[in-house]
C-alpha cells in the first residue's frame, strides 16, 4: 500500500506543478519593447493640412500657415496603440478665437514648460515667451508666442480600442393565449 500512496504524491505534486506553470503569465521577450512608452518605430504623418484636422478638429482656413506639423502613430495588432502630435502654425485671427477665446478644448492656462526630448527640432520655444495652456489630463497644451504670431500645440493619447461586442439578440418568446381575454374586441363608442 505504500508504493501507491508515493506514486499519488507524486502525481500530484506533477500536476500542481504543471497547473502552476500553465498559469503563470509567458516570459516577455525583452528585445521586444514595443509596448514600453511606444518605443517600437512609430508611423509618421508630415501632411500638414491632415495633421491640422487631427489635431484641432476642423481645415485649416487661408489665414492659417503651417510652418511645421508631425504626427507619430505607434500601431499593433488590434490597432493604434499610442499616438502623438506636434504643429507650429502663424494662426488666423478665426483659429486663436477658436482656441483661445471659445475654448473648444476646454485648456486652461499653465505654466509654459519644455517640448520635452521626444519633440522634434523645430518644436522648441522658451518658458518665458508663450502663454501656455493645458487640458486637466496634462496631455494637450498650447503655447502663444507672445511676439512672433506662432501658435505650438501637441497632444498625445493611447490608441483606440475595439469595443465590446454587440449582445446576441434576446429570442423571441410566443406565449399561449391565457384564455382570461375576451374573445372580442371592446366596444366602440
Amino acid at each position: 500500500m505504500k508504493p501507491i500512496v508515493i506514486i499519488a504524491a507524486v502525481l500530484v505534486v506533477l500536476v500542481a506543478a504543471l497547473g502552476w506553470h500553465l498559469s503563470a503569465p509567458a516570459a516577455r521577450d525583452l528585445s521586444d519593447r514595443s509596448d514600453l512608452k511606444g518605443r517600437s518605430a512609430p508611423s509618421v504623418l508630415t501632411n500638414p493640412t491632415v495633421v491640422f484636422e487631427r489635431a484641432f478638429w476642423k481645415h485649416p482656413s487661408a489665414d492659417d500657415h503651417i510652418l511645421h506639423a508631425e504626427r507619430r502613430e505607434w500601431s499593433g495588432g488590434d490597432g493604434v496603440k499610442k499616438w502623438q502630435w506636434f504643429i507650429a502654425v502663424q494662426p488666423s485671427p478665426q483659429l486663436v478665437k477658436y482656441l483661445r477665446d471659445d475654448n473648444a478644448f476646454n485648456l486652461a492656462p499653465a505654466k509654459a514648460s519644455s517640448a520635452g526630448k521626444d519633440a522634434p527640432e523645430w518644436f522648441r520655444f522658451a518658458s518665458g515667451e508663450v502663454e501656455a495652456f493645458t487640458d486637466t489630463a496634462g496631455s494637450m497644451a498650447l503655447a502663444f508666442s507672445k511676439a512672433g504670431n506662432v501658435l505650438y500645440a501637441t497632444d498625445s493619447g493611447a490608441g483606440f480600442r475595439p469595443g465590446t461586442a454587440e449582445p446576441p439578440p434576446a429570442p423571441i418568446v410566443q406565449s399561449a393565449p391565457s384564455g382570461r381575454l375576451p374573445k372580442t374586441s371592446p366596444p366602440k363608442p
